[in-house]
């Protein structure tokens, strides 16, 4: 049994699985099914508890049919010690006690109960969601800075940006967006799997990544159905595992603590509401954005894309981190601007003195004029 939890690179888990037996399998496949039977409906958790079911497979380095009761406590102490969080840890148990009740009949005497494993109850402190656990404005630019991907770049910006739930972002397809609907504002139609409700949201920074992306994968023949595809198969979005793995290291790395990728979303959602307590865009605008319920108490009204727009031009995003292409580009323009203003002021300089002239042949005219009719002294 290994002593530490590994980290997978990506498609690891996939190839260790390739390499099992096959009646392990066909173990795994009906206790999946099992699960399904139990009341799991979302392919997502499915997903999650196969991984996490192999990860402990790897980990234990024999059959899960043959563990003992000291196996067990050797793998609880593995996790305990992960570099996982305490809900991943939470998690990975809770699998883990299921499994073994699925798999022993005669699981109470053959693993004392099952009374080893125990759930952590302060998790919830991990993510608790604070002024300081929020990313602020200048943690954002920080992260954009120290991130050299663009497929990265344009896969936090967007999230933050539209407020998106991480799976929202990782199943966005190219065909959901229409670029630059209003200047450089993008709108994307969004589908929420746990409201079961589609929304529009717009973006505005994270259209130049957006595009930036698209181009690269389009040159380097990457290009799928998936915007943020896994990188095996452009027809599959990227893994939860791979995002969270990612955001852990990033925001150790450009803010020297671990982040969670939902937080996000909940930073978007305080500067939203904060708006709207400031009168600056109504409240049931922000809650159509972030995709929330509402109480059928409160007064609902439609969800106003006008206002969004002009919240996104003039409120919002600021961000100070310019890419270089976009400076470029700016600076190009500023110099076009320039040359032409330069032009105008010519131009009304030559207008003005011609004017000026003009003025003063009217001037002559007149005087002319009135020599000519005042008699002889």
């Amino acid at each position: 049994m290994l002593k530490e939890y590994p980290k997978f690179r990506p498609m690891e888990i996939e190839e260790f699985y390739a390499k099992l037996p096959q009646n392990e399998k066909e173990m795994l496949k009906d206790y999946l099914a099992y699960r399904k039977a139990r009341g799991i409906t979302t392919e997502t958790t499915i997903s999650d508890i196969r991984r996490y079911v192999l990860h402990m497979r790897y980990i234990l380095e024999k059959d899960i049919r043959k563990m003992d009761l000291r196996e067990m406590r050797n793998l609880l102490a593995v996790i305990n010690t992960s570099w996982l969080s305490g809900y991943a840890k939470n998690d990975l148990k809770t699998d883990l006690k299921n499994l073994l009740k699925y798999l022993f009949t005669d699981w109470s005497s053959k693993f004392a109960n099952l009374e080893d494993i125990r759930l952590a109850s302060n998790v919830r402190n991990e993510k608790k969601l604070n002024s300081q656990a929020l990313f602020q404005q200048k943690d954002i630019e920080k992260i954009m800075t120290h991130e050299t991907s663009m497929f990265w770049k344009a896969f936090f910006l967007t999230q933050y940006e539209g407020g998106l739930r991480t799976q929202e972002v990782r199943f966005m397809k190219w065909q959901d967006i229409s670029f630059n609907v209003d200047g450089d504002i993008s709108e994307i139609s969004i589908y929420a799997s746990k409201t079961k409700k589609s929304r529009t949201i717009f973006v505005k920074d994270a259209t130049f990544y957006l595009m930036k992306l698209q181009t690269e994968q389009e040159n380097m023949k990457q290009k799928g159905l998936y915007i943020f595809h896994a990188k095996k198969d452009t027809n599959k979005p990227i893994t939860k595992s791979a995002v969270a793995m990612w955001f852990r290291t990033i925001t150790k790395k450009a803010l020297g603590r671990q982040g969670w990728n939902y937080l996000l979303r909940h930073s978007r959602a305080t500067e939203l509401y904060r708006l709207a307590k400031q009168g600056k865009i109504a409240k049931d605008t922000a809650i159509e954005f972030m995709g929330h319920s509402e109480d059928m108490s409160k007064v609902y009204s439609h969800f106003d894309k006008k206002e969004i727009k002009e919240m996104l031009k003039n409120q919002v995003y600021k961000l100070e981190d310019l890419p270089e292409e976009k400076k470029h580009e700016l600076e190009k323009e500023i110099a076009e601007l320039r040359g032409e203003l330069k032009r105008i002021w010519e131009q009304l300089g030559k207008t003005a003195v011609m004017a000026r002239k003009a003025q003063e042949a009217v001037e002559k005219s007149k005087n002319a004029a009135i020599k000519a009719k005042s008699p002889p002294t």
